[in-house]
Order: C-alpha cells, then sequence, then structure tokens
C-alpha cells in the first residue's frame, strides 16, 4: 500500500496526492474515514471500495478542518453536511489525440466562484496562483484570474475548459461518527457521464426500443435500478439523442452532474423552497419539449411528470426499484393513480453495472456449474468463458471498466388494461414473459457473460 513518505505531510499536500491518485485510478468516490487507530482512505474503483492509505489519527483535524474550508462548509459544526469544489485535471495522451474541442465539448460553470482548492491543486495540476489561496484580500470584479490555466471572464464568472484540460466537480459529504466526521468525495468526470447510448453497453435489440420510445412526441420514459447503477447517464445519453434546435428540453436535478451548456437545466435546492414537485407545477409554461427529471421521490412529482407527458411532452425520469414491472408496483405505492401510470408510462428501462473483463490479461476459465444455472446457460462451450488473471493494468482485480446491463420493458395496450383492472404484479409479470418481448436483466447478464465480456461471478452478484 503506498504511503506518502514524509511523516510531516501538510493536509493539504495529502489532499493533493489523494485526489491526483484518485483521479488518475477512475474512482468514482473517495472515502476518507476516522477509525479506532488510525485515518484509512478507500477509493471506489468500478463498483469496489480498495483500501490505499492509512494515516496517524493526529492528522485528521487539519485534513477535515482543510476539507471544510475549500467546500464552502461550517469549520465548527459537527452536523451532516454536504458542499462542492472544482479543479482542473490536465487531459490524458488519449483525451489529447481526440483532437480539439467542439461547441458540444464546452463545459461551462455559471455562477459558481471559483473553489479555493482550484488554486490548492496549482502546484499538483500546473499554474501559478498558489499565493492567492491563501489571500484574504478581495480581488478587483474586473479582474482576470487564471488559475491552473483557466480563464476567467470578469463579468459572467464562468469557466470554459481550455486545450489540454478538463475542470473536474467534486461533490462533498460529512457525516459524523463515534471517531470524527467521515469524509466522501464523489467526482463528476464528465468522460464518465457522457457517453452515446449506442455506446452503454445494450443489445441490439434493446438499443432499437430505446429509440422508437424516444422518438415519440410525447410519453414518460424511466430508468430504474440500484444507487449507481447509472441511471443519469442513461438519462444524459437520452437527451444527447433529442438535443435539437428545433426542440427546448429542461431538466430539473439534484444535483446537476453534467453542465450541457446549450440546454436549460435547473438545480433543485429544497432548502430555499425548490423541491421537485415545485419546479413541476410551473416548468410547464416554460414551453418544453423535453422535460428530466432526476429523481421522482414521490407522489406530487410523479403526477405533475406524468400529466405533463400526457400533454405532449417526453419525461424522462429515475425511479429506485429492483425490476421494471417493480417500477409500476413503486409509482401505485406512492398513491398514483392506475390509470395514469397506464397511460402516461411509454416504458422502463431497468439496468445494473458490471465490471468488464480486463482486456490485458484475458485467459479462458471455466466458471462454477452453479453460476451458470443460475444464470441459465447449459451447454456452452466452455471456451467461450473468460475472466482476467489479473495485471498491472487492472491493478490485479482482473476487472478494468464497466458496462451496462438493460432490459426494456416497453408499455402496450394489454399491459395498460391490465394496470388499469388493479391486476396483481404477478399478473403483470408472467404477461410480460408470456409476451417474449421483453428480456430480463438475467438473461442480459447471461449474455454478457458469454460474450466474454464479464464473469459468471461478477454477473451473479449484479443481477
Amino acid at each position: 500500500m503506498p504511503q506518502p513518505s514524509s511523516n510531516s505531510i501538510s493536509a493539504e499536500k495529502f489532499l493533493n496526492i489523494v485526489l491526483e491518485e484518485a483521479v488518475r485510478d477512475r474512482a468514482s468516490d473517495v472515502h476518507i474515514e476516522p477509525l479506532a487507530g488510525m485515518l484509512r482512505v478507500r477509493f471506489r474503483i468500478d463498483g469496489y471500495l480498495q483500501e490505499r492509505y492509512q494515516r496517524p489519527l493526529e492528522e485528521y483535524d487539519a485534513l477535515v478542518m482543510r476539507v471544510k474550508a475549500i467546500s464552502d462548509l461550517d469549520i465548527a459544526s459537527r452536523l451532516p453536511q454536504d458542499g462542492h469544489f472544482e479543479f482542473s485535471v490536465e487531459l490524458t495522451d488519449e483525451q489529447k489525440e481526440a483532437g480539439p474541442v467542439d461547441a458540444d465539448e464546452i463545459t461551462t460553470f455559471s455562477n459558481q466562484t471559483p473553489s479555493r482548492l482550484t488554486n490548492a491543486l496549482s502546484s499538483l495540476f500546473g499554474g501559478d496562483a498558489q499565493s492567492d489561496a491563501n489571500s484574504s484580500q478581495p480581488r478587483p470584479e474586473n479582474a482576470k484570474k487564471n488559475t491552473s490555466g483557466l480563464e476567467m471572464p470578469a463579468k459572467n464568472k464562468e469557466r470554459i475548459r481550455p486545450a489540454g484540460m478538463y475542470i473536474l466537480n467534486v461533490r462533498v459529504s460529512l457525516f459524523p461518527t463515534v471517531y470524527g466526521e467521515a469524509v466522501v468525495f464523489r467526482l463528476l468526470n464528465r468522460g464518465d457521464m457522457l457517453i452515446p447510448l449506442s455506446a452503454l453497453g445494450m443489445m441490439k435489440e434493446d438499443l432499437a426500443a430505446v429509440r422508437q420510445l424516444i422518438s415519440r412526441s410525447y410519453g414518460m420514459i424511466l430508468t430504474t435500478g440500484p444507487s449507481g447503477s447509472g441511471k443519469t447517464t442513461t438519462l444524459y445519453a437520452i437527451l444527447q439523442e433529442l438535443k435539437d434546435k428545433k426542440k427546448n428540453i429542461v431538466t430539473l436535478e439534484d444535483p446537476v452532474e453534467f453542465y450541457f451548456g446549450d440546454i436549460r437545466q435547473t438545480q433543485i435546492r429544497p432548502e430555499q423552497g425548490l423541491t421537485y414537485a415545485v419546479g413541476m407545477k410551473s416548468i410547464l409554461r416554460q414551453d418544453p419539449d423535453v422535460l428530466m427529471i432526476g429523481e421522482i421521490r414521490d407522489q406530487e412529482t410523479a403526477e405533475y411528470a406524468m400529466r405533463a407527458s400526457l400533454i405532449g411532452r417526453i419525461v424522462g425520469s429515475t425511479v429506485h426499484s429492483n425490476t421494471a414491472i417493480g417500477t409500476i408496483a413503486r409509482l401505485i405505492d406512492m398513491g398514483v393513480e392506475r390509470s395514469l401510470v397506464a397511460y402516461a408510462l411509454s416504458g422502463v428501462i431497468s439496468q445494473r453495472l458490471v465490471r468488464h473483463v480486463c482486456n490485458a490479461c484475458v485467459e479462458p476459465y471455466a466458471p462454477d456449474p452453479q453460476l451458470l444455472e443460475l444464470l441459465g446457460i447449459s451447454g456452452a462451450d466452455s471456451q467461450r468463458f473468460h475472466k482476467g488473471k489479473g495485471c498491472a493494468a487492472c491493478d490485479g482485480t482482473g476487472y478494468s471498466g464497466r458496462t451496462g446491463i438493460y432490459a426494456v420493458m416497453r408499455v402496450d395496450d394489454e399491459l395498460r388494461s391490465l394496470i388499469v383492472e388493479h391486476a396483481p404484479m404477478k399478473t403483470l409479470q408472467d404477461y410480460m414473459e408470456r409476451m417474449g418481448g421483453t428480456s430480463t436483466l438475467r438473461q442480459r447478464a447471461a449474455e454478457k457473460v458469454l460474450a466474454g465480456e464479464t464473469t459468471a461471478e461478477e454477473a451473479v452478484l449484479v443481477v
């Protein structure tokens, strides 16, 4: 396990080292945890936590104070807090080879002043603004400050990614434990968020089904799955397909995880009274063609969204449930009228993420027959199964990156009738299986295993 060489390393430098390594290793989250006898740092990579650093517990106070300062949080508070900061990251060689940034690649952060960590990280990512990070003197309003290679327009303080750099947004969560406040960083990387619909990992028939759903002029499309299954990424991919100068696209998000720059996006602020339900009450006055709502959480939001779809809008959102049919049950449990669910809902995309076999160390293997039985695989040639042996490229895990497993359910007239007639969920499930037009997540996972994209062990864990 790597450790900083100096025992007297400052909190600022240690935080820089941790963030640099997290970006390099494609971590989605960083956990900084005070334990009984040490301070532990773990990275979540491809969905799993990996321990990276252990530091003396004496360094905890200075590190948490540093995190609170750069995130504009209350330093004295010991209650749960949420914040964010941003910093500039140098593009990899592969990203640089992709060519210059075009209009669709511009990431703009409006009405956000630069975080102090942008300067604190200047020694790590380039730039000459370290002294400004510790300065309490306000800058002149018309001054243009270059921080880590970023030019700050004086009037609107918008930042546009310069050549060779991109801006990473970090969400911060602090939560009190018996040993101190645990810190979790969520690294919002636009390269991970903005993926074309065709590159998500959908099977051809599922991709065709989704495109058919969004080709209509109205209707609600829901994505469902557990937390961290890529639901927002799927919605963003759908928005990319729908982006058109003839369409007005409006979003309500909590938080806004990627700034498109050329569509209307709204950050939900419950503490100020701007909830999903409040936003939905007036959003139709903005004359939208397409609405994207970050999450359906309650009856009021669900009903406003569904009524919007019935009057000629495409509405996309997420719901937490385990299956496509379970999404219908979840909406009904919220108190939404069955008739509204039946006629507003066009389709449900159920999804999971599985780790992809590392291409650098892939080799044939024979999975446990019981795992194959759970996936419904029988009589397959053992040479069709592959796993990663473990190498430096995948840090010995045998996996590198993740791919999606999707099952798309289209709501037809017969299913609508069953919903309105109060048919049990088991009857709805039996109907979908009898029709044979909707594959289950388990079937899709089995196809990924047979294609050598993931292992039977990984597929069984996920579905």
